[in-house]
């Protein structure tokens, strides 16, 4: 065996633990998604955009009533204000 086939022995190991490497899971967050993403497992739908019809009446009513939640919120505050300063 020669020095120079060594050294290409050498080198196909080196790039295969890189490859390994680069397919072994990153951090452990990652191998408990992997174990419990059951639903989607290799995340083939994780970019899809499948937001069913109903979600939208649903958000735009979340809107209003928060717009409505924080009216309010911000008349008592306003009114316990003037409340204290008025004493």
């Amino acid at each position: 065996m020669t020095l120079q086939e060594i050294k290409d022995m050498q080198a196909a190991r080196r790039a295969a633990r890189r490859a390994a490497r680069k397919q072994a899971i990153k951090t452990p967050r990652d191998a408990l998604r992997k174990m419990h993403n059951t639903h989607d497992p290799h995340d083939i739908n994780a970019w899809e955009n499948n937001k069913p019809m109903w979600l939208l009446p649903l958000q735009v009513l979340g809107v209003i009533a928060m717009s409505i939640g924080l009216f309010i919120m911000m008349d008592y505050a306003l009114w316990s204000i003037r409340v204290v300063l008025s004493l």
